[in-house]
């Protein structure tokens, strides 16, 4: 700064307010200042004095469980977007916790983030309220209206998944969910009850099982449970593809054949959907799209835009492949 300032005729007060465009000068001034830098090739040092700006350029992700192959691919394709606008980001992982995530919350706070991306379901955070922040795949679970909201239809998810497996001709259907307060799993679950009605079939409440938690050695121990209590059961609907592929090996290890003994159906239609046994049909979730209006809708609020429609529910469609085959059960 002091070489700019000698080469340019002017204080090193002045360069100071050019480079953080805080101040008095004149565009001439500014102009010459500029050219100078740009012809020395000068570059702007990340000092203590600048850590303020370099943090409005960071932006915060809060996720559930970043080993969730779902949530890998959301948190990738937003980082990549966040990314190319510029933009980096802090990843904050809370491992279902909720005083975790309050802690993230106010760490993200403190270190002055430009905006919060929060892939929740615990709780809405009041500290976030007026704060440019977009609730993505899991909707917030507080009453502020203006919170944006993008999220799938996952009551239409369980049902169109159950309605497969129904279609498959299962009458002994295992649902197999997590005990964790993640209101899309209870929304999965509804909409697996209604394609039951409408089949005319009564929900068993022996056949609802709940796990720890949405990890692949869940799924594997609650179908193990089952098969080792002889319960009798000709299909499974996971409400995650981590749950449905812990299933898969549940059933592999006592020699039980999907598709031709059990069907089998799982959601989010992550990549281990598609390489597990011969493929496992699932709830395919835009996660491509999610991701992209997300942090559209955070950019837009970063700069001062009062976004109109705050809620956003994206359609579900389903990736039907081999565990579900039609062929007759065993």
């Amino acid at each position: 700064m002091k070489e700019i300032a000698k080469l340019a005729g002017v204080s090193i007060a002045t360069v100071s307010r050019i480079i953080n465009q805080n101040g008095r000068f004149s565009q001439a001034t500014e102009e010459r200042v500029n050219q100078i830098i740009k012809e020395h090739n000068y570059s702007i040092d990340s000092s203590p004095s600048n850590i303020w700006k370099a943090q409005k350029c960071n932006i915060g992700i809060i996720v559930p469980d970043i080993t969730n192959p779902h949530f890998s691919a959301l948190i990738l394709q937003m980082q990549m977007a966040l990314f190319y606008s510029g933009y980096s980001t802090i990843i904050c992982n809370t491992n279902e916790s909720e005083i975790l995530e309050q802690k993230h919350v106010k760490t993200l706070k403190a270190q002055n983030v430009a905006g919060v991306i929060l892939i929740s379901g615990n709780r809405y955070h009041a500290a976030l309220r007026k704060y440019p922040v977009v609730y993505v795949d899991r909707p917030h679970l507080g009453d502020d209206d203006d919170a944006v909201i993008i999220e799938s239809d996952n009551e239409y998810g369980g049902y169109i998944v159950a309605n497969e497996i129904l279609r498959a001709g299962c009458k002994n259907i295992i649902f197999l969910m997590s005990k964790i307060k993640d209101i899309n799993q209870r929304l999965r679950y509804n909409g697996y009850l209604r394609a039951l009605k409408e089949h005319g079939m009564q929900e068993r409440i022996e056949y609802i099982q709940n796990t720890e938690n949405v990890s692949i050695y869940a799924g594997k121990a609650s179908i193990t449970s089952i098969i080792q209590k002889k319960l009798s059961f000709d299909g499974i609907i996971a409400t995650t593809d981590t749950l449905a592929a812990g299933a898969y090996l549940a059933l592999r290890e006592y020699g039980i054949k999907v598709p031709e003994q059990v069907k089998l159906a799982g959601f989010d239609d992550c990549m281990i959907a598609d390489i597990c046994g011969t493929g496992i049909t699932s709830v395919k979730q835009d996660v491509a799209n999610m991701a992209s209006i997300a942090v559209d809708m955070l950019l837009r609020q970063i700069n001062g835009e009062k976004i109109s429609t705050t809620k956003r529910q994206l359609t579900l469609t389903l990736s039907r492949r081999s565990s579900t085959d039609s062929s007759p059960l065993n």
